[in-house]
């Protein structure tokens, strides 16, 4: 199997909210709260790396279940995460998540057992929690108009 690739491209549209697309035809809104100077129409950047992680953990859940022969009535994540305040205005503090806690829940009839291999198995598939563990190199480039 080779390397799949992602695509997202982004429009500034009014004040801080942004539409992000990607190429099958989805789209969200992200914006910042308005005591933050946004108007507040979507979630935040931040919240929207949390809400990635939650569905993602979701989802690889999901597809090991399956191949496990695990039937799932129910899946809850709770997610919360740790910035420091003073990153937004001083480029001396480190701006990503100190840390990222998570509650999982799985509400399933199988045997306890079989749930537990099936929970110790989740983070070894999901990717965004693989990102969000290492350091990814980011490669970027602009364009002035």
């Amino acid at each position: 199997m080779g390397t799949q690739t992602y695509t997202i491209n982004s429009e500034l549209k009014d004040g801080m909210k942004v539409e992000v697309r990607d190429g099958r035809g989805h789209s969200i809104v992200i914006d910042e709260p308005e005591n933050l100077g946004g108007s507040d129409e979507g979630m935040t950047p931040v919240e929207i790396t949390l809400a990635s992680l939650a569905g993602c953990l979701s989802i690889t859940t999901v597809f090991l279940a399956k191949k496990m022969r695990i039937d799932i009535n129910n899946i809850k994540v709770e997610i919360e995460g740790d910035i420091d305040e003073k990153a937004m205005s001083s480029a001396d503090v480190y701006s990503g998540f100190q840390e990222v806690r998570f509650k999982y829940k799985i509400d399933s009839d199988a045997d306890k057992d079989k749930v537990e291999k099936l929970y110790k198995k989740i983070e070894d598939f999901c990717p965004v929690s693989d990102t969000l563990r290492e350091k990814v190199e980011l490669k970027g480039e602009y364009e002035i108009k």
